[in-house]
C-alpha cells in the first residue's frame, strides 16, 4: 500500500485528458493561455512547480512544445524563471558634462 508521503499532485494533463475538456470553460481558458517553448527544462520545471493543471503537446515540425496553462500564475512563474534577464548596466565612474556647454 502506498504511503501518503509517496503521493503527490501531478498537474500535467495528457493529450487525451485535454481533449476530454472539449466544450468546457476550462478548455477555453487553457486555449487562451497558450505558450510555446523549445526549452525542455521548462517542462521539467513545471512538473515540480506548477500550481494548476497544464498540458504539453510536442510539435515535431520545429522541435518545440506547446503549453496550455489553466493558470496564468504558472505561465508567469515560467517566464520569471526562464526569460532572459537584462544585463546589469555598467557602473558610472564619472560624468563629464563640460562638452554640453561648449558652443
Amino acid at each position: 500500500m502506498e504511503r501518503v508521503e509517496d503521493l503527490f499532485r501531478y498537474n500535467r494533463l495528457t493529450e487525451s485528458e485535454f481533449m476530454m475538456l472539449q466544450g468546457t470553460e476550462k478548455l477555453a481558458t487553457m486555449l487562451s493561455n497558450k505558450f510555446k517553448t523549445r526549452n525542455f527544462d521548462v517542462i521539467e520545471f513545471l512538473e515540480e512547480n506548477s500550481m494548476a493543471q497544464y498540458c504539453v503537446i510536442k510539435q515535431e515540425l520545429d522541435s518545440s512544445w506547446l503549453i496550455y496553462f489553466e493558470s496564468l500564475e504558472d505561465a508567469h512563474l515560467v517566464i520569471s524563471n526562464f526569460a532572459p534577464k537584462d544585463p546589469d548596466a555598467p557602473e558610472i565612474h564619472k560624468i563629464n558634462i563640460v562638452d554640453e556647454f561648449k558652443q
